[in-house]
């Protein structure tokens, strides 16, 4: 029994002495063997494998080793292959336009577990590369350079559990994005594992980055995680950086949410430019020209389909400034066929005009420079230098870009040389390349406006509509610069409703056909105004070195006709305690003439009045204001004739007795009332 027992164990003691034998001379084999023999064989057979140019150009061994020290006992002493290569290549794919390699090192140092091979995953260990250079890119329709396989799941899957480098250049081409970036990455002298004590990601490369984002230049510099990570499913990669894309400042402090694929982000992003224009390049967003700004929020996304086509944007709590300007709000920026939508609330407790002048400039200023600004046109340069229009074009074209639903509210909006707006609020929608501002709801002088703007871009020139309902304005408020308003009181109320078509606010005025009309109720109002306009030269002069005195206001209607882009006066009439002032004539909005009359008739008794019929004639930009000098010429001859028959006599022509008789205020006023009332008619005064 004995002797059948000792036979399987000689089996088994020579077996493993065989089997040890034979690991001994594989070391030896492995260890001894130049391997430089078989490089070509292994840089066909890999070749063949990934279907790309696989090669070891230089010295290339292989070696037995084991694992670090602060491995575990259960693995530290597993088998592992040591491959050491210099001047290795991975070629590109056949379509890529990146260059000819995915990756490139000066040297490789990489252990990984043979056995994990029988089961199609290269487990590597330990990976040391020397003076790496990587290109990645993403083509047009989405194919990936660095996948070596078109199957969605791969047969090979691979692992790396440590990576030392010295130096790696990156570069990532996409042509989706239209970029071409190049990070130049270096390890932090000090940088700690992949996950510190508190599980909060740390920073372990510094890279410096250029290169190009739709035809605009990219430079910065910044921190971010290890390597490594950048392929972990679900880490959380840690990116700081700061640079310039294009003419705009950036700057970005946050964490990606697997990096491999990227799925979402999370980072507090700060932008500066001298213009919200230049974003457009980089975010796709049609902006106005403004003055310079800065802005800094939290910036999130997700990714909302497979192939990361689509995402949701969010840019929570920003705030920052446009000039002297402040601005703050939420926005969200949602991917999705047929054109992506922008969702934002916009407050302001400041608005300056001035600091949107390049979007809402008037015509003459590109006219001079010669120059327009990113939704310009080659119109505005055609214009004359005397127009007073603004006539810069609006570019509809970009309008079909995206669609937009913006609330936008203001505690005040300061206007050159006039009275600010206040307590605006208004719904901006752009929907299929039509834009409406409505409610349109906005407080001045001490007054309230309502209405609503629509501009439909859908054909080649814009069609306008515009209805505007002005209700309780303050006369001194309408003149806060003017000395002599100040003292005046009473209310406008007036309303407006135009249509008309172009592509610049001159060309849609030129075009315009509507209503206009206002009426004011009982009040006062400068006399130094009425008798300077009146030009009774004794009483304005009076008024102006001694006192200028308030003539009670009866009522002042207007109310013009516009067809054709020319206004057409129907009924101007001003009515005070001391004159009837009338108005006749029209106002060309094409090409921008004044061609008025004005009639004053006096009540009493005036000295030295040289009343009579004035003009207002010429362009907006130079008019021609002042009497008609017939009767002027007759009044002057009567006087010279006079005098001399008797000096004291010359006066009597320049004496105007008072001919005009009191007008129907209250009736008139009446009905204006009564046709604002009416539903849909936006005139204040009936024929």
């Amino acid at each position: 029994m004995h002797g059948r027992l000792r036979l399987p164990l000689r089996i088994l003691l020579w077996a493993s002495v065989a089997l040890l034998g034979l690991l001994l001379a594989l070391s030896l084999f492995i260890t001894l063997f130049d391997w430089n023999h078989l490089r070509p064989w292994f840089n066909r057979q890999s070749s063949a494998l990934l279907q790309r140019d696989i090669r070891i150009d230089g010295d290339m061994q292989l070696s037995l080793t084991r694992g670090p020290a602060s491995e575990s006992a259960a693995t530290r002493y597993l088998p592992r292959l040591r491959l050491t290569a210099r001047d290795v290549f991975i070629g590109n794919t056949g379509w890529s336009h990146s260059g000819p390699f995915l990756a490139r090192a000066a040297f490789v140092d990489l252990s990984f577990a043979p056995l994990s091979l029988l089961h199609k995953h290269w487990l590597i260990t330990d990976l040391k590369v020397q003076q790496a250079q990587i290109t990645m890119e993403r083509s047009a329709d989405r194919r990936k350079n660095w996948r070596f396989s078109d199957r969605k799941y791969p047969l090979w899957s691979f692992d790396i559990q440590r990576l030392e480098f010295d130096r790696a250049q990156i570069r990532y081409v996409d042509g989706v994005l239209d970029a071409d970036l190049r990070a130049d990455t270096t390890p932090l002298s000090n940088a700690p594992g992949a996950v510190s004590k508190n599980d909060t990601p740390e920073f372990a490369v510094k890279f410096d980055l250029s290169g190009s984002y739709r035809g605009g230049a990219v430079s910065g510099k910044g921190e971010a995680g290890q390597l490594l990570d950048l392929l972990n499913e679900q880490a959380l990669y840690p990116v700081r950086a700061t640079g310039t894309v294009g003419k705009a400042r950036a700057s970005v402090d946050g964490m990606l949410t697997n990096p491999h694929r990227l799925i979402s982000l999370n980072l507090k992003l700060t932008l500066a430019g001298d213009s919200l224009a230049d974003l457009y390049p980089i975010t796709d967003v049609l902006l106005p020209a403004t003055g310079a700004f800065d802005t800094s929020g939290q910036l999130s996304a997700t990714r909302i389909d497979e192939d990361g086509k689509y995402w949701d944007w969010h840019y929570r709590t920003f705030a920052g400034r446009i000039g002297q300007s402040d601005i703050a709000g939420d926005a969200r920026y949602l991917q999705r066929a047929p054109r992506p939508m922008l969702e934002a609330t916009i407050h302001s407790e400041r608005l300056l005009l001035n600091d949107l002048a390049p979007s809402v400039g008037a015509g003459q200023q590109a006219g001079k420079s010669g120059k327009t600004g990113a939704n310009q046109k080659d119109g505005p340069a055609k214009r004359g230098d005397d127009k007073a229009l603004p006539g810069k074009q609006f570019n509809p074209e970009k309008w079909g870009a995206l669609d937009a639903d913006v609330k936008f509210t203001a505690k005040k909006i300061e206007r050159p040389r006039s009275f600010p707006l206040q307590d605006i609020s208004t719904g901006i929608r752009l929907q299929d390349k039509v834009l409406t501002l409505a409610p349109l709801k906005f407080a001045m002088a001490d007054g309230a406006v309502t209405g609503n703007l629509a501009l439909d871009g859908r054909k080649p020139e814009i069609q306008a509509q515009l209805k505007l309902a002005a209700r309780h304005l303050q006369i001194r408020k309408l003149f806060p610069t003017l000395e002599s308003m100040q003292a005046s009181f009473g209310e406008v109320n007036g309303d407006a409703a135009l249509s008309g078509s172009g592509n610049s606010v001159a060309r849609m005025l030129a075009t315009a056909n509507g209503d206009i009309s206002a009426v004011i109720s009982q009040g006062s109002i400068s006399k130094f105004i009425l008798e300077a306009a009146g030009l009774n030269v004794a009483d304005a002069i009076f008024a102006k070195m001694f006192d200028d005195k308030q003539v009670h206001l009866n009522c002042a209607i207007s109310d013009f006709k516009v067809e054709h882009g020319r206004a057409d006066i129907r009924r101007f009439m001003m009515d005070t305690d001391d004159a009837v002032v009338e108005v006749s004539g029209h106002i060309d909005l094409a090409r921008e003439l004044l061609d008025l009359e004005v009639h004053p008739q006096t009540r009493g008794v005036r000295l030295l009045s040289l009343r009579t019929p004035l003009y207002a004639r010429g362009s907006f930009s130079h008019p021609d204001i002042g009497a008609h000098k017939g009767p002027l010429i007759a009044k002057a001859g009567a006087a010279a004739a006079l005098a001399l028959v008797a000096p004291v006599a010359a006066v009597i022509p320049l004496i105007n007795m008072g001919t005009s008789q009191a007008s129907d205020c209250p009736a008139i006023l009446a009905r204006a009332q009564a046709v604002r009332a009416a539903p849909g008619n936006a005139r204040a005064v009936p024929d």
